[in-house]
């Protein structure tokens, strides 16, 4: 069969609305499976989701070459996240080897009084989370130390929790360096360099409601005497590290390029070599253990005992292969015509910007709630709505925003999603404690959907409006 065969028969078969849920329901049952019952792998989920779709594909008029290469485009669409996302993975243990993550724990630990410890440990979580890209690795390395000193002051871990996740949540979402930042651009087809604005314009409200908040409801709550200093995580740091301020030069530089719109790639990659030059002449750590941190991942060991662990390149291969595994799921599902059953199911009666942008947020929500991954309410809403989007004449810039905050930022507070499950055991603080006090994170969807659905005084159609 031609190309041109295969495209009009394409649009002559349809399958009915049952059947195309049925691969996203044997996804997320097998998701669940894998995440709380069975001792298998997560894509093991999603591949499970693949192969009934292909199943359902052939069954209705779908032949063995469109489904090969829809899978083929399915993966390929990924592949630009994953390069980011293992440069960002050997870029985190490489800076723990060289000393620039310690001394980003020392250098911000002391910035503490204990007055101002639950805003000032947000808006550390938020500087570490902007240079590292990373919510878990931001609470894996600060997030350890501050959580330990405010257990220390008495301070509620609720209250804590909350504020520590909330920054973390501020890099996770729009650092230059973040892998979910550059999988919402990817998929959404749009320069991760025009989509700072849309997200700032309701991140930096957010943060200065943040810092309120966290000010006036920490302030003057810890109790006891203990410098922050005195922490034993902190005094093992200063005991085994060499810090001088230029060891922070590799996030600062990485920062920097990335506002002169230097390739992501090329920056990540100039941040690893300056940071295993670090860990090799500063530290005196030697190739091959740089190399081998580089792969497996950084280990910080007193006595035997782990108190600081990050990165790795292969331990990123089950968050690769569940992100390939999403691609493939979801380039069998359009290509057979099922995602768009049921969109069109779910769309049918949306007619302007707010009801789409509504929908947008839902669907990313009910991703991160029924997948337990992040990443899919980013691949599934990112990639199936765009064309809605123009369609509709709404810029994609809506489409971006509303992803970043909803299943983006939703993902930690939910205790089963995999993101929430990382973000909890990393600070040692359950989910369901920090959620009440994790106001960026469940304030930003609320926010999108104000403006959304705002009064407007000039005509409803004029979608190209700002905001």
């Amino acid at each position: 069969m031609s190309l041109h065969e295969e495209k009009t028969d394409k649009k002559n078969r349809t399958v009915p609305f049952s059947l195309s849920t049925v691969p996203f329901l044997v996804s997320i049952v097998g998701l669940i499976a894998a995440l709380k019952f069975i001792k298998i792998p997560l894509y093991s989920g999603l591949m499970a989701g693949w192969l009934t779709a292909v199943v359902i594909s052939l069954f209705h008029g779908g032949t063995f070459r469109s489904v090969v290469r829809a899978t083929s485009q399915g993966m390929k669409s990924t592949f630009f996240v994953v390069a980011i996302l293992l440069l960002i993975a050997g870029i985190i243990s490489v800076w723990l080897a060289s000393g620039t993550v310690p001394a980003m724990i020392c250098y911000g630990i002391q910035l503490i009084h204990p007055k101002f410890l639950v805003v000032t440990a947000f808006l550390l979580a938020t500087v570490s989370s902007m240079a590292l890209g990373s919510s878990v690795a931001t609470l894996s390395t600060m997030g350890i130390a501050i959580a330990g000193i405010a257990q220390v002051f008495n301070l509620s871990p609720a209250l804590i929790g909350g504020a520590l996740i909330s920054g973390a949540m501020v890099g996770d979402r729009t650092s230059p360096v973040s892998g979910t930042f550059h999988l919402v651009a990817h998929m959404t087809e749009t320069k991760a360099e025009d989509n700072y604005k849309p997200m700032w314009q309701t991140g930096i409200p957010m943060i200065v409601l943040c810092i309120l908040l966290f000010f006036y409801l920490g302030y003057g709550k810890a109790s006891g005497s203990l410098h922050p200093m005195s922490h034993p995580l902190l005094k093992e740091l200063i005991l085994h590290f060499q810090m001088p301020w230029y060891v922070l030069i590799p996030p600062i530089l990485v920062l920097i390029l990335a506002m002169f719109r230097v390739s992501i790639l090329l920056n990540l990659g100039i941040g690893i070599v300056l940071g295993t030059l670090f860990a090799v002449t500063l530290q005196g750590d030697s190739w091959l253990s740089v190399l081998r941190s580089l792969w497996l991942g950084y280990d910080f060991q007193v006595n035997g005992q782990v108190l600081l662990h990050g990165g790795g390149i292969w331990p990123m291969f089950n968050e690769v292969l569940l992100i390939v595994a999403a691609g493939a799921l979801n380039g069998v599902m359009e290509e057979s015509g099922m995602l768009h059953t049921i969109l069109d199911s779910l769309l049918q009666r949306i007619r302007s910007k707010s009801g789409l942008i509504g929908v947008t947020v839902l669907l990313s929500i009910s991703m991160s709630l029924l997948a337990c991954n992040q990443s899919l309410s980013v691949i599934v809403p990112g990639r199936t709505l765009r064309s809605t989007f123009e369609k509709l004449g709404v810029p994609l810039r809506y489409l971006v925003r509303s992803l970043a905050d909803s299943g983006v930022v939703v993902s930690p507070l939910i205790p089963w999603n995999l993101h929430g499950i990382l973000c909890s055991t990393a600070m040692g603080i359950p989910t369901l404690v920090y959620f009440p006090y994790a106001f960026f994170l469940w304030g930003l969807p609320i926010i999108t959907l104000l403006l959304a659905f705002r009064p407007r005084r000039c005509p409803s159609n004029d979608v190209g409006m700002s905001n």
